[in-house]
This record gives structure tokens, C-alpha cells and sequence, in this order.
């Protein structure tokens, strides 16, 4: 027996729905790997004006009588995720013009989001009175679509996401299949896309090569006569073995050791991180002749520990832990995001690299650095963290946009405050003339310091320089003379630079803090690194615009252009004949809760991250909650009073009582198990949904009860409000932070309270099946028996 029409129309939404956020995640993760992470901002726009573009599609397209029906929509869909996959390996960015593939590929990403949210829109207008029911049912799928996007990402790999994604749009499909065709709907769109999802986990490299962008590095290795191993995918990264000649190559660190040294030097193998950044498997690992370990650069802190006790923050292939240990570390403890290295390292690799992580004195944890500190109970004599991202990406700029915990303020005192006595933090970075970023890596431990009452900071630390890196070292203790000596002379004996020293002040760094007061240091609240060049100096003409930056303008203008073609223009002649009143009453509402909705969902984010510790389970988490909260709270709409004014009420309450308990929650469950933490977490956000989604489908409804065009009206101007508010407060985030940005949603839900209830419209109107404008009642229901349950189509 079929289901009912309404069982129908909620299960095809949550399937699309739930199809288009495991889409786009699987998609910024690819095109954080190809093409860069910064280029992915721009997918996430697409997304959203897709969405808005279904609006335009079903207002414009489902008046004519030859209308496509509801299972191709999702069909086509379907197709529509395999089409992207197909140009995102067809199109190499690194042969053509990267401006005309990233276009290219982004148009036809889009076209799946434009028909799902065309089928969205279709079940709204279908029944506005249930506007609720079926918002409901969208962000709960979206909200399982985040979930299996981070639980399924190493199974399946982000091409085989794209597979799965079809998958499910095509199983909508069939659920909206009549008898006669459901057999035809499940050998032609059902099988092939499970086929393909199958396929594409097991050879997705081999049936659709991944091109990527001409700056990646790898590409150089490839030149160089390396071959590409193996590829594995975690959620925080695709990770990638390089190996160059028959047992690899011992010339991939050679910036860190004495240049003079005429010992052996172990090969090691490249593993790549989205086709990136770098970190090395050393041959032998541990059982190999580390006399070469001991003429690095990053042996320094060994020179004044004995026996120490040692984190590395971001150990990947190991060759961090191979300089502790040949400096007679007595125990060595990895934490590293990304599981993908751990595995690679332990698993396949694990002969090549001695078994370096089953040493008995060493530990690797999959966990987030700073998170996995600041629940830490120990106390370490040597903390290292050793550059891990690309020198190409750090000159281009590409990072503006990128948020560190691991280089804020707070992060800097939680490492001291978790240092020995005669303890020390070893910090590797890029040295670039001139030290911009050492400077600011100076600045924000000398910040850290401070906080830990600690007046004279610039006695704390010492730089020294190998080439191109430089490696920065703080002690809670200032450095003397004697201590100094000793760094002195073991830089002096291996052909090192002491760049900054604190006793003779002198060298490229001796007045590293007068710049100060042009870039503040980076924080919890606005935790960007890699932003070191302040907006007044390239307003004042004195430096460039960053290419983090370069997206972000090019994004917002893109975002203005698409939305004005796509949306705002075609769908206000469809409104001119609305209630003048209602449809500015609607406008305002779609723009402000886009914004705000978009606005409290980052900051959301921003805060979870440093909860949970690792960013894509804060991502998955974060969303799940939130969007689940808010799925509960518009599926209650019909039974909740208080209107329009008491749903913005209650979400500007929720929103500033999470912001205000939140924090304090987090720090007493702080060193709590991670389940506790995840739990906590979604308590939070499913908190924070709650009252949110009580207020756009109010709109919808009280919209679709007036004229259909003015529903399909409120969600494009939603859509539209919602990419170009997550440019705006990216911006906004980039220059004053994350609790600014909190402040501009909560300004947002009280500006919406102050519009009140929809004018002219009564609650009981609202209750009314139908509505007038794209032809039908329901374009989902047309040509059956309504009143006998009938079949989507």
C-alpha cells in the first residue's frame, strides 16, 4: 500500500534535502584538495544561490502546463551530481585559464541545488498551511546529510560522496515513483547510482582521475619523476604518499639540517596533504642512523633538557618525533587531527617508517592540539609544532581566511602554563625576509606571556634560522646568559642564524614588537594567524590585497550579480500584483532571519570547534544540532502560539542565553570524554535550533497563504540573504571577530521582532490548504485523487 501524500512530500524532501548537504560537503572537501581551500568559500555561495534559483525555477516554470513532474526533478538532480563529478575530473585547472574551470565547474555544481530546492518549493506552495511540516522535513535532511558527510568520508572518499548523493536524490525518485513506473525509476536511476557510489569508494582515482590546480605542489613532485602511492580521505584532509625513486628521497628536509653535515641522512617518502602540504616518512624510522636528527634546526630545545617529556603538536609522518627521541626524550606524545596520517603512518607505511608509532615511549592520539592541551593534566618539558602548511599557499595570502586555534594568545599562555619549570615551547615557522610572520608568531607568544603575568615577554624568547624556517623557542623562565650560550653555540656549530636574541638584542628581529600596533594578535575571538596584513595598509595603498581577501570581494560581487539575475529581478515581477505591505513585511523577514540564521550558525561553529577539538566534527556536530533543533521547532508551529513576534522573541532569548552559558558550560566539561562533550554540544545547539525554526516557516506560510509567488519570493530573497550575509560576516569576522558577529544576530531577531505579524494576514487564515498563483493546488498532486491520498509525481 502506498504511503499518504503527506508521508510522500516529506520523505522526498528529506531525501533531497539530506542529498544536497552531503553534496556540498564532499564538494568543498574535493575543491579544498584540487583547487584550495580559499576557492572553497565560493562553492558554498554557489550552493546557496542555487537554492535560491529553485525558487525562481518553480515560480517562472511551474506556471506552464508542460511542467517537469516531481520524480524527474529528483532524477535529474541526481544526474546533476554525477555531472559535476564528471567536469571536476574533466576540466584541469592546471591546463586552462583556473578562473574559466572554477566557473565552469561551479555552474554545473549548481544545478542540482536550483531542482532540489525547486522541489522544495514546489511541496511548500503545494500546501502552505504545512509550510512547517515540510521546512521541518528539509533540515532534517540536511541535518542527516552533515552527519553521513563526516561519518562516511574515509569510507567513501568525497567522489564516492557524490555517488552516494545521487543515490539518494535517485531513491527520492522512487519514492515519488507511480506503480507503472517504479520498476523503470529503479533499474535506470536506482541501481546505476548505488553502482557508481560502490565504484567510486573503491576506484575512484582510477575511473575519475582528481586534477588539480597548477600551484599544488604536487604537481612538481610529479615532474620530478615521483609517483602518487596511495590516497586515503579523512574529513579533515585527502592524504597522499609520494615517492621519489626506488626508496625515496633523503634531499625533503634538508632546510632543516646543517648544511655542512656529511653523515648519512636517511630517505624518507612525502605524504601530502590535500595535495599540499608536507610532512615526511623517514626510512627506518627509529632503527635508522639518526645522527642527522641531532644536526637539525629542531634539535635546539634538546640542548637545554635532559631526558625530556615531550608533545608535538602535529607529529604527521614523524619526523618530529625521530629528533625528540634522538635527543633522548624519555617519552613522546603525537596529537594529530587527521587521522588519515596516523593511519597511513601505522598502517601500510609502518615497515617503511621502523614502526616508529609502536616505539614504546612514543603515543599518538587523533585529537585537536590545542583542545587535547587545555584538558591535559601533564606538564611537559619540550612542546613542539613545526610548521605544516605550504610556503606557496602562506605567500599568496590564501590563508587570510583561515582560522588557527593553534596560534592565539589564549593557545600560547595554555602551552607555557603546561610547560616544566625549565620546560620550553618550540615553534617552527616560515622565514621569509622580511619576518612578517615570525614577527606576528613573536607578537602573539609575547601576548600569551603577558596574560600569564610574565612583563618582560621579549626575555622569553630566541629565534633561530635555518634558510627559510625559523624556529622560535619560549620559556616561562627568561633566557640568560648561560642558556643562551648554549643555543649560541649549537646554532654557531651547525651553521644557524640566532636571529632574535634576547640577551644581545640584536640581529633582524631586535625590535620585533614595534609593529604591534598595526595588527593585533590573534585570539580565541578572532583567531586568524594568518591575516598579517592590516586592512588600514592596503586601504592606505602600502600593501596588497591578500588573495584570501581577493575571494572574499570576488565572492560578495559574484554573490550580488547571481543574485540579482537569478532571483531577486525574475522573481519580483512574479510579486507585483502581492499585497504591497505583505510583500515588504516578507522581504524583510527573508533577509533578516537569511542573515541572522547564516550569521548564528558560523558563530556556532567558530565556538564548538575549540569544545570538541577537531573542526569537522564540530562541523557535523554543530549543524546536526542546530539544524535538527530548528527542524523540531518548525514542525511545532501549528501548535505554538505567540505569532511571528513570539518566535523572534524566543530565538533572540535562546541566542543570547547560549551565547552567555555556552562558555561557561564548555569550560566545566572541558576535560570531560568526548561523548560527554558531543552530547553537551548538541543539548546546545538543538537549543539554540529550537526557537529558530519557528520563525521562517511562519513567513512561508503566512507568504504561500496570500499568493504562491510571494512563498517562492521569500525563499530566493532567504537564499540570497543568506550567501551574501556569510561573505559579509566572514568579512566582518576577519576585522573585529566572532562575538561581533554574535551581536549582528542578535540584532538581526530583534529588528525582526519589531516588524511583528504578518499585516492584514489572520492566524486563522493561515491554517487554509492551497494557494493561488502556479497553476494547480499542487503541482505534486496533480492528475489524482487528493482526496484519497494521492502519489507525488
Amino acid at each position: 500500500m502506498l504511503p499518504s501524500s503527506p508521508a510522500r512530500t516529506a520523505a522526498t524532501v528529506f531525501l533531497l534535502s539530506c542529498s544536497a548537504l552531503l553534496f556540498q560537503i564532499a564538494q568543498t572537501r574535493l575543491f579544498s584538495a584540487t583547487l584550495g581551500y580559499h576557492l572553497t568559500f565560493v562553492a558554498v555561495s554557489i550552493a546557496l544561490l542555487g537554492v535560491g534559483a529553485g525558487a525562481t525555477a518553480a515560480a517562472l516554470l511551474d506556471r506552464r502546463p508542460s511542467r517537469p513532474s516531481t520524480a524527474r526533478l529528483a532524477a535529474l538532480a541526481s544526474a546533476g551530481y554525477v555531472l559535476a563529478l564528471v567536469l571536476a575530473s574533466v576540466v584541469d585547472p592546471a591546463a586552462v585559464d583556473l578562473r574559466f574551470a572554477v566557473m565552469l565547474i561551479y555552474a554545473a555544481s549548481s544545478l542540482p541545488y536550483a531542482l532540489v530546492s525547486w522541489v522544495v518549493v514546489r511541496a511548500l506552495v503545494a500546501d502552505p498551511a504545512w509550510a512547517g511540516r515540510t521546512y521541518a522535513a528539509d533540515l532534517a535532511g540536511a541535518a542527516v546529510g552533515g552527519v553521513v558527510a563526516f561519518v562516511a568520508m574515509p569510507a567513501l572518499g568525497a567522489p564516492g560522496e557524490y555517488g552516494f548523493a545521487a543515490a539518494l536524490a535517485a531513491f527520492a525518485a522512487l519514492v515519488l515513483a507511480d506503480a507503472d513506473g517504479r520498476r523503470r525509476v529503479a533499474v535506470a536511476v536506482v541501481l546505476p547510482t548505488f553502482l557508481l557510489t560502490l565504484a567510486l569508494a573503491s576506484f575512484g582515482d582510477q575511473i575519475l582521475p582528481i586534477r588539480t590546480a597548477a600551484y599544488k605542489p604536487i604537481l612538481d613532485d610529479l615532474r620530478k619523476g615521483a609517483t602518487v602511492e596511495s590516497g586515503s580521505w579523512d574529513p579533515q584532509g585527502r592524504v597522499d604518499v609520494v615517492r621519489e625513486g626506488a626508496s625515496g628521497s633523503s634531499s625533503a628536509y634538508d632546510f632543516l639540517v646543517d648544511p655542512e653535515f656529511d653523515g648519512h641522512r636517511p630517505r624518507s617518502l612525502l605524504m601530502r596533504i590535500d595535495f599540499d602540504a608536507a610532512t615526511v616518512i623517514v626510512e627506518g624510522g627509529p632503527k635508522a642512523d639518526g645522527a642527522v636528527f641531532g644536526a637539525s634546526v629542531l634539535a635546539t630545545p634538546y640542548q637545554l633538557v635532559d631526558r625530556p617529556n615531550v608533545l608535538v603538536i602535529g607529529p604527521g609522518g614523524g619526523i618530529d618525533v625521530l629528533v625528540a627521541l634522538q635527543g633522548d626524550a624519555r617519552a613522546v606524545t603525537g596529537v594529530d587531527v587527521n587521522r588519515a596520517v596516523i593511519a597511513t603512518v601505522q598502517g601500510p607505511y609502518r615497515d617503511y617508517g621502523g614502526a616508529l608509532y609502536d616505539d614504546p615511549r612514543v603515543t599518538v592520539v587523533a585529537d585537536e592540539a590545542r583542545s587535547f592541551v587545555r584538558r591535559s593534566s601533564d606538564r611537559y618539558d619540550v612542546i613542539v609544532m613545526t610548521v605544516v602548511d605550504s610556503w606557496a599557499a602562506l605567500q599568496s595570502g590564501a590563508y587570510a581566511l583561515s582560522e588557527s586555534y593553534l596560534y592565539t594568545e589564549e593557545a600560547f599562555a595554555d602551552y607555557v602554563s603546561h610547560l616544566t619549570p625549565d620546560g620550553m615551547l618550540s615553534i617552527g615557522r616560515w622565514y621569509r625576509d622580511p619576518p612578517n610572520e615570525m614577527v606576528r608568531a613573536m607578537e602573539i607568544a609575547s601576548a600569551g606571556l603577558r596574560r600569564l603575568g610574565l612583563d618582560r615577554p621579549e626575555r622569553h624568547l630566541t629565534v633561530v634560522r635555518s634558510a627559510a624556517f625559523g624556529l622560535m623557542l619560549v620559556r616561562a623562565d627568561e633566557f640568560d646568559d648561560a642558556s643562551m650560550t648554549i643555543v649560541r653555540d649549537f646554532a654557531g656549530e651547525h651553521g644557524f642564524e640566532i636571529a632574535y636574541d634576547p640577551v644581545q638584542a640584536s640581529g633582524a628581529l631586535a625590535t620585533p614588537f614595534a609593529s604591534s600596533d598595526l595588527r593585533s594578535p590573534s585570539t580565541d575571538d578572532h583567531p586568524f594567524f594568518f591575516d598579517n596584513v592590516p586592512l588600514v595598509e592596503t586601504l592606505a595603498g602600502r600593501a596588497p590585497l591578500a588573495q584570501g581577501q581577493q575571494t572574499l570581494i570576488a565572492a560578495l560581487i559574484t554573490a550580488l550579480v547571481l543574485s540579482l539575475a537569478l532571483i531577486l529581478m525574475p522573481l519580483r515581477r512574479t510579486v507585483s500584483r502581492a499585497d504591497a505591505g505583505l510583500a515588504r513585511w516578507v522581504t524583510a523577514y527573508a533577509v533578516l532571519l537569511g542573515a541572522g540564521f547564516i550569521v548564528v550558525e558560523i558563530v556556532l561553529l567558530q565556538r564548538l570547534t575549540l569544545y570538541l577539538g577537531q573542526p569537522t566534527l564540530a562541523l557535523a556536530v554543530g549543524v546536526a544540532g542546530l539544524l535538527f533543533g530548528a527542524a523540531v521547532g518548525s514542525a511545532s508551529i501549528r501548535w505554538l502560539s505567540g505569532g511571528m513576534r513570539g518566535a523572534t522573541i524566543g530565538s533572540t532569548v535562546a541566542l543570547a542565553a547560549v551565547l552567555l552559558l555556552f562558555p561557561r558550560a564548555a569550560d566545566a566539561t572541558l576535560a570531560a570524554p568526548l561523548v560527554a562533550r558531543v552530547g553537551c554540544a548538541l543539548l546546545f545547539a538543538m537549543a539554540l535550533g529550537l526557537p529558530l525554526g519557528t520563525a521562517f516557516p511562519r513567513v512561508l506560510r503566512a507568504a504561500g497563504a496570500h499568493d504562491a509567488s510571494l512563498l517562492a519570493w521569500a525563499w530566493g530573497v532567504n537564499g540570497a540573504a543568506s550567501v551574501i550575509g556569510s561573505i559579509l560576516a566572514a568579512g566582518l569576522a576577519l576585522e573585529t571577530g566572532f562575538t561581533s558577529l554574535a551581536w549582528v544576530a542578535i540584532g538581526c531577531y530583534v529588528a525582526a521582532t519589531l516588524l511583528g505579524d504578518a499585516p492584514g494576514v489572520r492566524e486563522s487564515a493561515l491554517t487554509s490548504t492551497g494557494a493561488a498563483g502556479f497553476g494547480p493546488p499542487s503541482p505534486f498532486l496533480a492528475g489524482r485523487d487528493r482526496r484519497r491520498g494521492a502519489d507525488l509525481r
